[in-house]
C-alpha cells in the first residue's frame, strides 16, 4: 500500500491507496508523527511520497524522522527532479507548485487519451491545460475566492470582510450584495471563459475540477466538467508509482 502526503500552504492532506483505490484520507492542520504511526500500525505501508508547497530541498532522512516511518518504507520527495509520466514545457520547472503537477498527473492517470483542463479552485485558481499528447503546455494563476474578499476589505477602508455565499444575486442591491456578486460571479465568468476557449480548440477536451470551492463552482458552471477533490492525491500516487517502475 502507498501513502501520499500533500502538504499544503494551510492543512496537510494524506490519502492510503491500495492497487490505484484511495482507502482512507485526512486533513491535518500541522504533520502529527503519531498519525503517521497509526496509519503505519492499521495498514501494510510499502511506499510513501512527500509533496510540498511550502519548502524545497528536504533532508530525506530528517523528514522520515518527523514522519516516523518504519524503516522498510520507502520515501519519495517530489522536486523539480522526479520523473513524470507527462511531459513539460514550463520554463522554470523549480517554481511550478507541486500541486499543480500532482492535479496534472491525477487528471493524466483518469481521462487518458484527451487533451485535459483541469482547475483547481482553492486558495488560488490555477488553469492548467495538458494536451491530447500528455504534455503541459502551461498555465494560469488567479485569486481564489477566499483571496479577493479578503484582498478588497484589506486595500479599501470601509468594504467588509465577507465569505462565501451561495445565495447571492447577479447584481447587488446593497454593499455586501455588490461584492458578493462581483467576486463570485467574475470568478464564475473567468473559468467559463476559459472552458469555452479550450472547447473551441478541442471540442474533446476534459475538464476536471478540483479544490475547496470545487462544487461551487461545478453548480454554476454551464460547461460539463468532472469534479474530483482527490486529484491532487491520486497524481501523488501515480508519481509514486511510475517511479516505482522505474527502478
Amino acid at each position: 500500500m502507498n501513502l501520499v502526503i500533500d502538504q499544503g500552504n494551510t492543512f496537510t492532506k494524506i490519502g492510503v491507496f491500495d492497487k490505484g483505490n484511495l482507502i482512507h484520507s485526512d486533513s491535518l492542520k500541522k504533520i502529527d508523527k503519531a498519525i503517521f504511526k497509526s496509519i503505519q500500525s492499521t495498514y501494510s505501508i510499502n511506499k510513501t511520497i512527500f509533496s510540498s508547497v511550502q519548502a524545497d530541498n528536504f533532508d530525506k532522512q530528517q523528514l522520515r524522522q518527523e514522519l516516523g516511518l518504519n524503516d522498510k518504507v520507502e520515501l519519495l520527495i517530489l522536486d523539480d527532479s522526479t520523473h513524470l509520466p507527462i511531459n513539460s514545457h514550463y520554463k522554470t520547472p523549480h517554481t511550478l507548485g507541486k500541486d499543480r503537477i500532482a492535479a496534472l498527473v491525477g487528471a493524466y492517470s483518469l481521462h487518458k487519451g484527451a487533451p485535459k483542463l483541469v482547475i483547481d479552485a482553492g486558495t488560488a485558481i490555477t488553469i492548467d491545460y495538458l494536451d491530447a499528447h500528455n504534455t503541459f503546455t502551461g498555465g494560469n494563476i488567479s485569486p481564489g475566492i477566499q483571496t479577493r474578499f479578503n484582498a478588497l476589505h484589506q486595500n479599501t477602508k470601509k468594504l467588509p470582510l465577507l465569505k462565501l455565499n451561495n445565495e447571492s444575486p447577479f447584481l447587488g442591491l446593497s454593499t455586501n450584495e455588490a461584492i458578493w456578486s462581483g467576486v463570485q460571479n467574475g470568478a464564475i465568468f473567468e473559468i467559463e471563459a476559459y472552458i469555452n476557449h479550450f472547447n473551441t480548440l478541442n471540442i474533446n477536451t476534459k475538464t476536471i475540477l478540483t479544490g475547496g470551492d470545487a462544487y461551487f463552482f461545478a453548480k454554476n458552471l454551464k460547461n460539463p466538467i468532472f469534479v474530483n477533490l482527490n486529484l491532487v492525491q491520486t497524481g501523488l500516487n501515480t508519481i509514486l508509482e511510475y517511479n516505482a517502475k522505474d527502478k
